[in-house]
């Protein structure tokens, strides 16, 4: 059954024809005639449900459970691996509703470096792959047809001869392999030929409006009745280079060229950077879209960070197999496990976006070890992209004004916007393809113009956090009704985070927080990039964003939220106080950074009703939202609630009526 599915999926891939995708044009008050293809679209338009739960199965190599641990700093044998490669396959639920007999099944491997042995971390680690073969051959019985594939960046670099890629790494040894024999196992370039190639449609379906929607790929990617990953985790300039950068892998160099962004007679090449647009990461969305992945097994047996190849001093030995049928998933624990955050690579979150998998960390289970035991942190890429997490790319942006300076007012009081999409001159929300938010598109390539940008965020904590900020001219920036920055300077060139531009210290709160951005545009270069990121005290990982921020345009609270007096002498306080919706609790008190810090909700019985706050403070005042919701996210009764902080040594307790 599943592989009929299979099939009549990709059939109706390959025949779908449509139209180029066409940008949603908004009511704004400037029309662009020379918009650039695919600079935004509305958030409403991505119409997909995504984010459903999934399991990831992580499996070290010393998880308890295995029959013979070994530390995670040594050289596993290949028994070793074969057994961490079933156990996480055991912990995902298994590959008996993958594969099934007769199947056709393609095995997408990482190889890159032609002299680069196996276990090196440049290429796939050959004994992940034989494990898997081992497996799938049992549960089929040995009714199964079993092809490793891999368009490598190097031209002719054909399975069959010596000193290639395929030789070098170890994967022509497994046809002769007696472990495997007697399994039908093939080895593909997916390069080769052109007369294998197969055009595909993506239609509304795809993501780079500079690539179009056509793209090329070998027909034994679509005739393959189950389709697995297996990549080795890396660091690169796109973040990470694992499940989703793998995908790069399966773009034809017949057709794309070696590297694939070169072009041919054929094709203009895959497109990356473009006239300062990167499009990196939507060609990897929409070929993990065509490569319709069903399962991955991912190599982190040795790893590398700062690049995808190996320069001699930048192996990272994790010893873990990872495992799942979700590749978004699968990136997001990937990113974790090198301390990154997910939400800081564009590709996984584009790719949820479209509905390829889930982000989301409350929805991901992760089975056998946690993140928190394996992960290790590493060196990120050198490159620009590496040093800057990914800009807030969703917005609500107002109308345009006639103007000169950021210093001017051009909406009354304007630190305390809170918009609603669609109404009073603002945009519905509207999503950027780009770190850098370019509103030289967006408002039509008007000059001497001033807009604002709208955004909240999530915290998950109160603290001091760092701006990371670029802009071309003059810029403003708010939150919470506070200027944090501004810059004046007009006619400069691009100074953004990435290149070690602008960070700032920055202090938000636990919970909900306003972002506001006004900019000015006189000379043509309209654009800034915007992150709130944690403080770093080691310089590999500058520039993550802070763990558990979320961006987002729409709040339940407009509308509901008072403005708290921050001169009143009080140590604590609390408004609205009755509260019906929100209350806004302040706690001030001169208090040595670090101080530990709790604020907690009790009835008058004194039985706790919510955790709101329990961390270091490093400065005061400290602002901490309460939804008026129990620990079960369930609404409490009217009454009066204690509200009682605690730190260092002091103790303050105040009352908060709730109607």
């Amino acid at each position: 059954m599943k592989k009929k599915f299979n099939r009549i999926k990709r059939q109706r891939i390959i025949l779908i024809g449509v139209l180029l995708t066409g940008l949603v044009t908004l009511d704004f008050i400037f029309t662009s005639t020379s918009m650039e293809p695919g600079t935004f679209k509305a958030e409403s338009d991505f119409d997909v449900i995504s984010g459903a739960t999934t399991k990831v199965g992580v499996v070290p190599s010393d998880y308890s459970e295995l029959s013979n641990p070994v530390s995670r700093t040594v050289n596993p044998t290949y028994d070793q691996i074969e057994e961490m490669v079933r156990k996480a396959i055991e912990l995902q639920g298994g590959l008996d509703w993958i594969v099934s007999k007769g199947d056709n099944v393609l095995i997408k491997v990482n190889l890159v470096g032609a002299d680069s042995p196996s276990g090196q971390g440049e290429n796939t680690d050959v004994r992940v792959v034989k494990a898997l073969i081992k497996i799938i051959d049992e549960l089929t019985e040995g009714d199964v047809e079993i092809v490793v594939a891999e368009g490598t960046a190097r031209t002719n670099d054909d399975p069959t001869k010596d000193n290639s890629v395929w030789d070098n790494s170890g994967y022509r040894d497994l046809l002769t392999d007696p472990y495997l024999e007697g399994i039908d196992l093939s080895l593909l370039n997916l390069n080769q030929s052109l007369g294998d190639m197969v055009e595909v449609d993506l239609g509304s379906k795809g993501t780079s409006a500079k690539q179009g929607t056509l793209y090329h790929v070998h027909k034994a990617q679509l005739e393959a009745d189950v389709y697995i990953a297996v990549p080795v985790l890396k660091i690169h300039d796109t973040g990470i280079t694992n499940v989703l950068k793998l995908q790069v892998g399966t773009a034809p160099g017949c057709w794309y060229g070696y590297n694939k962004a070169t072009g041919t007679t054929h094709s203009p090449g895959i497109y990356h950077d473009v006239d300062q647009r990167i499009w990196t990461t939507e060609a990897i969305v929409d070929l993990s879209t065509i490569a319709d992945i069903d399962f991955v097994v991912v190599d982190a047996i040795m790893c590398l960070d700062s690049y995808k190849t190996y320069r001699g001093d930048n192996q990272v030995r994790m010893n873990t197999i990872i495992a799942s049928n979700d590749p978004v998933a699968v990136d997001h624990v990937a990113a974790r496990l090198f301390c990154l955050n997910p939400d800081d690579i564009a590709h996984i979150t584009l790719a949820e976006k479209i509905g390829l998998g889930t982000n989301d960390p409350d929805k991901i289970h992760v089975k056998g070890a946690t993140i928190e035991e394996v992960r290790k942190k590493v060196q990120q890429n050198l490159a620009e992209d590496g040093l800057f997490g990914q800009s807030n790319r969703t917005w609500l942006l107002s109308q345009a004004f006639e103007g000169t300076s950021v210093e001017t007012d051009y909406i009354e009081n304007e630190a305390e916007l809170e918009p609603v999409a669609g109404e009073n001159g603002w945009s519905e929300s509207v999503y950027f393809f780009d770190d850098r938010i370019d509103l030289l598109s967006y408002y039509g390539g008007e000059s001497d113009i001033v807009s604002y940008a709208f955004s909240y965020f999530y915290s998950p904590e109160a603290k001091t956090a760092e701006l990371w900020l670029g802009t071309h001219e003059g810029i403003e920036v708010f939150i919470n009704g506070d200027m944090v920055y501004h810059y004046y300077s007009l006619n400069s060139s691009f100074n953004d985070s990435e290149r070690g531009g602008r960070v700032k210290d920055i202090n938000i709160l636990q919970g909900e927080n306003r972002l506001l951005v006004k900019t000015l545009n006189r000379y043509g270069d309209y654009s800034f990039t915007l992150n709130i990121c944690d403080k770093e005290s080691s310089t590999i990982q500058n520039g993550n964003r802070v763990a558990g921020l979320k961006f987002y345009t729409k709040s339940a609270y407009v509308g509901n939220r008072e403005k708290i007096d921050d001169t009143s002498g009080e140590v604590l306080s609390a408004y609205p106080n009755p509260a019906s919706k929100l209350v806004t609790i302040l706690m001030k008190a001169e208090v040595a950074p670090g101080t530990p810090a709790t604020v907690n909700i009790y009835s008058v019985n004194g039985q706790l009703i919510r955790s709101l706050f329990n961390q270091d403070i490093h400065s005061t005042p400290c602002r901490i939202e309460w939804n008026l919701e129990n620990e079960y996210g369930v609404r409490v009764p009217a009454g009066v609630y204690l509200c009682v902080a605690r730190f260092g040594n002091q103790t303050e307790t105040i009352r908060i009526a709730v109607e």
